[in-house]
């Protein structure tokens, strides 16, 4: 923690598989990183003196629903705001993005006891009296 942290848009996948691995996720394909940084919708990353230190991602369909992925901070950088500035970000461009009058439903998959993080943001735990559970599934491509 040197400076002041500087919001971009752009970062790389080994920068992206690096800043997982701070937060002890497993690391993905060098291909799929870059694929899917590059099918973001919006992406919002921030710096410190040009480490990457967090880092989150929307896919909007541009009709309704919005998925929040991969917000990462790292270990050291947490509590200071900025897991917050990066998903109100995504969320106020999203809606910029949205037409005058429409209703956007953001959803999201918590990482496990993040879900306070999230509540405090205006997200609803699941299930609740409209929605069922979450749910979410791995699989495998297999080699030929």
């Amino acid at each position: 923690m040197s400076g002041e942290i500087i919001f971009t848009e752009t970062m790389t996948g080994e920068e992206y598989n690096e800043l997982r691995l701070s937060v002890e996720w497993k690391p993905i394909t060098e291909g799929q990183a870059r694929r899917g940084l590059e099918h973001t919708t919006f992406l919002s990353v921030a710096r410190d003196d040009g480490k990457i230190v967090a880092m989150g991602r929307m896919l909007f369909d541009f009709g309704y629903t919005a998925y929040l992925g991969d917000v990462i901070v790292r270990p050291e950088y947490q509590g200071q705001g900025i897991g917050k500035k990066i998903v109100e970000e995504l969320i106020d461009k999203t809606m910029e993005a949205a037409h005058e009058g429409e209703r956007i439903m953001f959803i999201l998959g918590a990482a496990k006891d993040k879900e306070g993080f999230y509540e405090k943001l205006g997200f609803q735990r699941r299930p609740n009296e409209f929605s069922g559970d979450g749910m979410s599934m791995w699989r495998t491509r297999e080699q030929k």
